[in-house]
């Protein structure tokens, strides 16, 4: 065919494409190449066809032939790279917008399409190279700036970040995606003030958006900032009451916070809208076993399976199930079908007491270890917290002394109401077994490890105020005291509240001077077994509990506490009942009688269940939550022995206190039993 020929053809296809008649203009092309013309025009003007008609898989053919005869034609390419990036084929569409070309294409397709690609790819420096063509074209499309703000944030350089989102958030202020990215920039380039006050405005400025408060939330989870944290997934899901995913989250938040009700209303609402949905399940399945509720894991297996939820769900209800029916090895083969269904943390947890059950004790151990790395990694930072939090009690320890005593104020006088018995010890000394035994008293009223001491210290002014304060400062604090009291526990009259928080062993001061009648129970357990089972337990992560991630922080904070505990007993002369763990499972009315008689409460008798008072309490919200329900049993005690090799590195810091304590570490003494009168 001649020259002449083909540019007949062309002119003929491009007049009907140019008049709008793209069928007809794709089927000549077809008939002319069909015939036998092979001219790479025709491809590349067929090419367009297509990719205007959106034939896409049909361009790209056409436009690839084209663009090997005419590699610098700009058109072809970025009609190729456009049909490649429609059609899924994203590497081929990127190596096609090199910066080169698109320098040169003032149409800004190629940079355009390449800058998207390059930034789906995780090429973060090149989709900034090529963002910037655009921007330079285009400096007030604020679009482009959110793209290229963005791109910044991957490659890491977040003040970069901020400040084109920054423009593009002028530009656009109604725009709530691009505050939500200024926002988080901002985060990342540590203008947290900023950063919060961004997103706390688009929270506001858009009340029908949950994506502010998810941001939020995420910001105040890695600032250690908890309560305003769970505020913002609590919005967030009121905002969004049709998301079963956020909803979700909230029941998961929920639950860590120990709000079961809550967290159980919020699965339920995410399984209304999807009924299949596996965390919703694997929530629900927590919070019946952490409510001992384990009756109602059967009836939840089988509603999972009816709803057809993911096989992984229901190995994680079949694992809490097996669990709970002391049939080990079957949990642990559950919990390994189970996957990543629950936190890497969880996880390593329930294997490490599976493990520690089947007498596994190093790989449990490891289980433990890995638990704790875990965790340590947290955003919120909780290594330093714990850090600090040493400090803090070292700090007010420093200030004690028979001195700064002397000096107080004078004390506020005798309430009508009873003081409370202040319950302490340390983490996983039996205080909650304990607290239960005491609630066969039906008078008794338990406070599980509330702030309301520390949060009355705070609003005195810190320990270093204490000194100072007034009778009517004094008298002030103890009535919001027990107006906290009343609000968790209800009406007070007739009541004996029992304030139960182990490291209240650092608040004896704080509680001696609200309380200057005030008696306290003291829960002792080998220093070694309670170190080692905080080290194995899985806490809600606060600036406490941080220093059970680490063994060593715990034996620091042990000593430290109760180095305060015994200087604040001896300076102020505080009158203490104490109950050794081990003497409780073996003999619990033996020595439960005499404590009950001097704290004048009622004596069950000799026979008592704690596991009636533990029922009758509802949802105990501390780590113990299985184990007061179960019968005594005595499989804790010495538990140590079988980690001895791991617990080495503390012995030298827990040794002083198991000499002093009545303990061994040699065998398995444990504290004399005391003579019969008290």
């Amino acid at each position: 065919m001649t020259e002449a020929d083909t540019a007949q053809q062309l002119q003929q296809i491009a007049s009907a494409a140019r008049a709008g008649r793209l069928d007809q203009a794709a089927l000549q092309v077809e008939r002319v190449r069909l015939g036998g013309m092979a001219d790479p025009r025709i491809a590349a003007l067929g090419g367009a066809i297509e990719f205007h008609r959106g034939q896409f898989a049909r361009a790209a053919p056409l436009l690839r032939e084209a663009l090997a005869a005419f590699p610098f034609d700009l058109t072809i390419r970025a009609n190729l790279a456009e049909s490649l990036l429609r059609l899924g084929e994203n590497a081929e569409a990127l190596a096609l917008c090199d910066p080169a070309s698109a320098q040169r294409d003032t149409g800004l397709r190629i940079a355009g399409v390449g800058a998207h690609l390059a930034q789906e790819a995780g090429d973060f420096d090149r989709a900034i190279e090529l963002y910037r063509i655009v921007e330079k074209a285009r400096p007030d499309d604020f679009s482009i700036l959110n793209n290229l703000g963005n791109a910044l944030s991957g490659a890491g350089r977040h003040e970069e970040a901020a400040q084109v989102l920054g423009r593009a958030a002028r530009l656009a202020p109604g725009s709530a995606p691009i505050q939500l990215n200024l926002g988080n920039a901002l985060l990342e380039a540590g203008r947290i003030d900023e950063a919060l006050d961004c997103l706390n405005g688009a929270a506001a400025a858009f009340p029908g958006d949950a994506n502010p408060h998810l941001a939020l939330f995420s910001a105040y989870r890695a600032l250690g900032r908890e309560d305003e944290a769970y505020a913002a997934i609590a919005e967030a899901a009121r905002r969004a009451p049709d998301s079963a995913p956020i909803q979700s989250d909230h029941g998961q938040e929920a639950a860590r916070r120990n709000d079961y009700a809550i967290a159980e209303a919020a699965f339920e609402a995410a399984l209304a809208l999807d009924a299949s949905l596996g965390p919703a399940f694997v929530g629900l399945a927590s919070v019946y076993e952490r409510m001992n509720r384990e009756e109602e894991l059967d009836p939840l297996r089988d509603r999972a399976l009816a709803n057809a939820a993911d096989a992984q769900s229901l190995s994680y209800i079949e694992a809490l199930r097996f669990k709970r029916g002391n049939q080990i090895e079957a949990a642990f083969a559950a919990l390994e079908d189970a996957g990543d269904v629950i936190v890497p943390g969880r996880k390593h947890h329930l294997r490490g007491i599976m493990l520690d059950r089947l007498g596994r004790h190093d790989e449990a151990f490891a289980e433990f270890v890995a638990m704790n790395d875990h965790w340590k990694a947290d955003p919120s930072q909780p290594i330093e917290r714990a850090r600090l939090y040493r400090e803090m009690c070292s700090h007010a320890a420093d200030l004690l002394s028979p001195e700064w005593i002397a000096g107080w104020s004078p004390p506020p006088p005798p309430d009508d109401r009873p003081s409370p018995i202040f319950l302490l010890g340390f983490p996983r000394s039996g205080t909650t077994l304990l607290d239960t035994m005491l609630m066969a008293d039906p008078s008794v009223r338990v406070l599980e490890e509330e702030p309301f001491i520390g949060q009355a210290e705070h609003e005195l002014g810190g320990i270093e105020a204490l000194a100072g304060l007034s009778q009517a400062q004094l008298i002030e604090a103890r009535e919001a005291y027990f107006a906290r009291v009343a609000e968790k526990a209800g009406p007070l009259d007739g009541v004996q509240v029992v304030d139960k928080h182990p490291l209240h062993l650092n608040k004896a001061a704080m509680i001696r001077r609200l309380f200057p009648d005030a008696r306290f129970v003291l829960a002792l357990r080998h220093p070694c077994d309670v170190v080692l089972s905080c080290f194995l337990t899985n806490f809600r992560i606060n600036n406490a509990m941080a220093n059970f991630l680490d063994l060593g922080d715990a034996a620091e904070l042990y000593d430290i506490s109760f180095a305060h505990w015994e200087k604040s007993r001896e300076i102020m002369n505080l009158p203490v009942g104490t109950v050794v763990y081990e003497r409780l499972v073996e003999d619990s009315a033996r020595e439960l009688r005499p404590l009950f008689d001097w704290l004048e409460l009622a004596w069950p008798g000799e026979e008592f269940d704690h596991r009636d008072a533990a029922r009758a309490r509802g949802t105990v919200s501390t780590a113990s939550y299985s184990q007061v329900t179960e019968p005594l049993y005595k499989r804790a005690a010495g538990r140590w022995h079988r980690y001895a090799d791991h617990l080495e590195p503390v012995f030298k810091c827990l040794q002083p206190w198991v000499e002093r304590y009545g303990y061994s570490l040699d065998d398995g003494r444990i504290p004399d039993w005391p003579e019969p009168s008290r």
